[in-house]
């Protein structure tokens, strides 16, 4: 069984509505008349599956600081495998009480019009009683190790992912780098297994590395002229890669130190993707000609020198893994503490303001009762009544910057802070929040990067 996670949408706010169509409705092309597309379960607050994106929607606009409250994840089984309807619902429900939404309102329809069965979950995030909004932490993580729990007691398959099933403690447990690299060399991943390597292991993948680092020398080398298959197989083996071409004449680059291969269409979209490119190239470069032999065997690696890394690489990263567990600790006892404080202060305030309009009720009773004109006491009840306002408002003014002062910092600037005073921690923080921007920010730029040279060659 796979569990998967829909991520938010460009814009950045999800649809109940367009959601609920896509997991409920299907259209005929033939006819044009919509259908029910499965069997559908819905939570006790909701009446049917025609109103539920829209009492959903109502119940999220009562929380609107939560940006995006559409949770939708699916769960899939290999092809052959049919869960009986008990146990695709019983998936259903143990998913969501491991994820913390089994009191939410959610609605749950079943798919077998593809080559696998899977089921569809549509959550809303706002509790439908405190109005409160529940994101899990690592939701991804929770629903794979689910689905371990859930295989082993029906039978099914196991499936790769971040976690195994370890049958001496009966439970989830994270799998070990080594595993996870096993499976992924063996080709275990389903498709997209580029995208999944990624999103489990927190690394980038082959076609990734290859798009980012060896793609744009390509690129550059296959512009200049007089350039021959030898040039190329050069380029690539300064990478560790291999250009080879199949029987039906496609090409797939090699990893030579892995044994992993992948699309040269995939990696090398500007010169591979396609036949018109692929021919431009192949005239560019004439008669195929594989890679010479000395240019075909993996780099040396002693093998003790290879363990000693890898063991201080683990334990670099248990290191730091231990200090950013440690440093966020911290931060979650500053911010409730400082949350705290922001609460007397408004209690504070509001304690004030109240004593304000109490002084002002028993000045309005003295000048009622003394013993001046109606028109001299006008004036001085006005008076006593514009002094009062001031007197709230400086109040609010003064409250409002106090709670300003003390409402807690977001956790890059605490960390920037503590960054500042010689936190090692904090640095070390820093230093891998600004490579995971750089590492985002190539991921977008090859991405981008095809698709602009794809829009100017159509207008051409």
């Amino acid at each position: 069984m796979i569990a998967k996670v829909s991520k938010r949408t460009r814009t950045g706010r999800s649809s109940f509505r367009r959601l609920s169509q896509y997991m409920t409705t299907e259209r005929d092309p033939e006819t044009g008349l919509s259908s029910l597309r499965g069997d559908v379960l819905l939570s006790n607050s909701l009446l049917d599956f025609e109103t539920a994106a829209y009492v959903m929607q109502a119940t999220a606009e009562k929380n609107r600081r939560c940006d995006d409250p559409v949770c939708h994840y699916e769960l899939c089984w290999p092809p052959g495998e049919m869960p009986t309807r008990g146990q695709w619902i019983d998936c259903a429900l143990y998913t969501l009480r491991e994820l913390g939404y089994q009191n939410h309102q959610y609605m749950v329809v079943a798919h077998d019009d593809k080559k696998h069965f899977h089921i569809n979950i549509m959550v809303n995030k706002v509790h439908p009683e405190t109005f409160k909004a529940h994101t899990p932490y690592r939701n991804w993580l929770t629903l794979d190790a689910a689905a371990r729990v859930l295989e082993a007691k029906y039978g099914w398959t196991h499936t790769a992912g971040p976690t195994r099933w370890d049958e001496e403690t009966k439970q989830a447990v994270r799998a070990s780098r080594s595993e996870r690299n096993a499976l992924f060399t063996a080709g275990q991943q389903p498709k997209g297994a580029a995208a999944t390597f990624e999103h489990y292991h927190d690394e980038e993948s082959l076609q990734t590395y290859i798009r980012r680092e060896v793609a744009p020398r390509v690129r550059q080398l296959l512009i200049r002229g007089n350039v021959t298959w030898d040039g190329l197989h050069i380029l690539l083996s300064k990478a560790h890669l291999r250009l080879e071409k199949g029987e039906s004449g496609g090409y797939t680059v090699l990893a030579i130190d892995h044994n992993i291969r992948v699309k040269a269409s995939d990696v090398f979209r500007s010169n591979f993707a396609g036949r018109v490119n692929r021919q431009a190239t192949e005239t560019a470069l004439g008669p195929w000609r594989p890679a010479p032999v000395s240019l075909q065997q993996a780099a040396p690696h002693p093998a003790q020198h290879s363990e000693r890394n890898t063991a201080l690489r683990e334990e670099r990263k248990a290191q730091r893994r231990a200090d950013r567990s440690s440093l966020m600790s911290e931060y979650y006892l500053y911010r409730n503490r400082q949350r705290e404080v922001c609460k007397g202060v408004t209690s504070e305030g509001r304690d004030g303001t109240q004593y304000l309009r109490e002084v002002l009720r028993q000045q309005k009773r003295e000048i009622r009762a003394s013993a001046l004109s109606w028109p001299d006491k006008k004036v001085l009840l006005s008076q006593a009544a514009a002094q009062s306002v001031l007197e709230v408002r400086a109040l609010k003014q003064s409250i409002r910057k106090r709670r300003q002062e003390e409402f807690p910092k977001n956790l890059r600037i605490w960390v920037a802070d503590r960054a500042d005073e010689g936190d090692r921690r904090a640095a070390a923080q820093l230093r891998g929040w600004r490579y995971a921007d750089q590492r985002n920010q190539r991921r977008l730029d090859a991405t981008l990067e095809p698709s602009a040279a794809y829009r100017t060659s159509g207008r051409l």
